[in-house]
């Protein structure tokens, strides 16, 4: 299922500048948090953060209604 609503979040956002993966957790019933992380440079050290949440519902497993997102890019 985690797939699926990671496909259906990249078809209403874009991907965003450095990403890397993310972390899909179905909260309760249909919810679901949605992290999204990307790599940045900071003292010549690779590192990697949330760049992306976001908590959204998947209606009839064919549509995600974003309810609350941020974006920390």
């Amino acid at each position: 299922m985690e797939l699926q609503v990671e496909g259906l979040l990249f078809k209403q956002i874009s991907k965003p500048k450095n990403y890397i993966g993310n972390k899909i957790v179905n909260v309760y019933d249909d919810k679901y948090r949605i992290n999204l992380y990307c790599e940045f440079e900071e003292d010549q050290l690779i590192k990697k953060r949330i760049c992306g949440s976001y908590f959204a519902r998947l209606v009839n497993k064919s549509k995600l209604d974003i309810i609350h997102s941020s974006n920390k890019v």
